[in-house]
């Protein structure tokens, strides 16, 4: 027998302060039960919950946009000028409820359910507004501050309640957001003319508010750096794999005088969001256009939303296993490699070529942000309250306005034809090339930051 006694196990209600070798505390315990009455899978499946009710405002808007024009009499140009509106204040609004939740304003919950109630008004507005101004101001202004407030609220939630998990912090919400779209897609393409556009939209909205409302009662955040008992930080921080942690949690200011790294990430997520936007809008338009089976045109979109979303939980799964970055700049080659053949074959190419390449595009422009911010927190840290991986993700709002901005454009010009998903593979290409800049720190930049460490132990050493 051994003469070490065995260690007793973590007790559920216990904390426990552990510093690892960098000099970083984490909080280990208590339970996520303990507090707050609920075990960790149903914090995460109600805030996937949530999250999978409003991806349909993102991913089901492309599909719409032949309905808004049959029931409210528009261009198509100006039935997506709601889209952009809602890409801007969706991807502006990623700070927003970290400073409502530190204020003590909105608890999480309240948060989410506040998105949710937006999320729904914006359905309702659209689907019974004909009149231009007042619809594209009430679905982009009212729909994207409500889909930010659930979508980052539950990425913030699912984030601090399994940081010994990154698979499920990186890719579950992102992977929720585009897979709950999936099954409405096919609906939103084969709808009759004239399109029961009110009723729908009506349902829908109910839907997004209910699931809203479960998804986010009751929900807290995990306190600052928790651990669940029985998983050891200190393990994470002696990894030694192709992405090792972060050697300090920078400051925003440090982020940004360390170097090209968090330029290059907002540039990446601006042109990834930019390419993948531009297809949701344009490609149900392309292949209606090209007088494509409305059949195949829900076939391609439901396959860009879906492997979207997969794409996003596989990548998110992978980070661990692979640098981060390289995976980065292959699937964001890949998709831009899939639309530049997509706008080849669009018109009147094979059906299964077709929804192949839309899928292969939607796994690359999906995979982008849960492996954005897996590079943003192996380069700057993981602390919550910096916010630097929020600060990363809000660069989106920027694609949305040149992904949907340019296609509102295009529209206005001429009508859709394959040729332009060329531009959205030029943005993906600009992207992946983008990806070399993205270079950790150099340890002579976070020196001050270990200085202090340093003489904060030399303090507490005993004379």
């Amino acid at each position: 027998m051994s003469g070490h006694p065995t260690p007793d196990p973590p007790h559920p209600a216990r904390t426990e302060i552990v510093r690892d070798w960098r000099g970083r505390s984490y909080r280990v315990g208590p339970t996520a039960r303990v507090l707050t009455g609920v075990s960790r899978p149903v914090v995460l499946a109600r805030a996937l919950a949530a999250v999978a009710a409003i991806g349909v405002l993102q991913f089901g808007y492309g599909t719409a946009v032949p309905v808004l024009i049959d029931a409210h009499g528009w261009s198509p140009a100006l039935a997506l000028v709601p889209f952009l509106l809602w890409a801007l204040f969706q991807g502006a609004t990623a700070p927003l409820p970290h400073h409502l939740a530190a204020r003590r304003l909105l608890t999480p919950g309240q948060t989410i359910g506040t998105g949710a109630a937006l999320c729904a008004a914006a359905l309702t507005a659209l689907g019974h507004v004909s009149t231009p101004v007042p619809a594209a101001l009430a679905y982009g202004v009212l729909g994207g501050v409500g889909a930010g407030l659930v979508y980052h609220s539950c990425a913030d939630l699912v984030g601090g309640w399994f940081p010994d998990r990154p698979g499920i912090r990186f890719g579950a919400v992102g992977g929720a957001f585009a897979l709950g779209a999936a099954p409405l897609v096919p609906a939103l393409a084969l709808a009759p003319s004239p399109a029961p556009l009110p009723a729908a939209a009506t349902a829908l909205a109910a839907s997004v508010l209910f699931l809203g409302l479960v998804g986010g009662v009751g929900q807290r955040h995990a306190p600052r750096r928790w651990w669940p008992p029985g998983a050891d930080p200190r393990a994470l921080a002696l990894r030694g794999n192709a992405d090792p942690p972060a050697a300090a949690d920078f400051s925003t200011a440090q982020a940004w005088a360390s170097g090209p790294s968090l330029p290059a990430l907002h540039a990446v997520v601006a042109l990834s969001g930019a390419g993948g936007l531009f297809t949701i809008a344009v490609l149900p338009l392309v292949l209606v256009a090209a007088d494509r089976p409305a059949a195949e045109t829900a076939t391609a979109a439901t396959a860009f939303a879906a492997a979207s979303g997969l794409g996003r939980i596989v990548s998110g799964a992978a980070v661990e296993r692979t640098g981060r970055r390289r995976l980065l700049g292959v699937l964001l080659g890949a998709a831009a490699l899939a639309l530049a053949g997509l706008a080849a074959v669009a018109e009147a190419g094979p059906t299964a070529l077709v929804v192949a390449l839309a899928a292969v595009a939607g796994a690359g422009t999906g995979s982008c942000y849960p492996l954005s911010r897996a590079v943003t927190e192996a380069h700057f840290g993981s602390d919550r309250a910096a916010g630097i991986p929020r600060l990363v993700h809000s660069s989106k709002a920027v694609g949305g306005l040149l992904g949907v901005g340019g296609a509102v454009a295009l529209l206005a010009l001429a009508p859709a034809t394959a040729s332009w998903l060329f531009a959205a593979a030029a943005a993906l290409a600009a992207g992946a090339l983008l990806t070399g800049a993205l270079r950790r720190p150099f340890p002579v930049r976070t020196l001050p930051i270990r200085q202090r460490i340093w003489t904060a132990r030399r303090r507490r050493a005993p004379m």
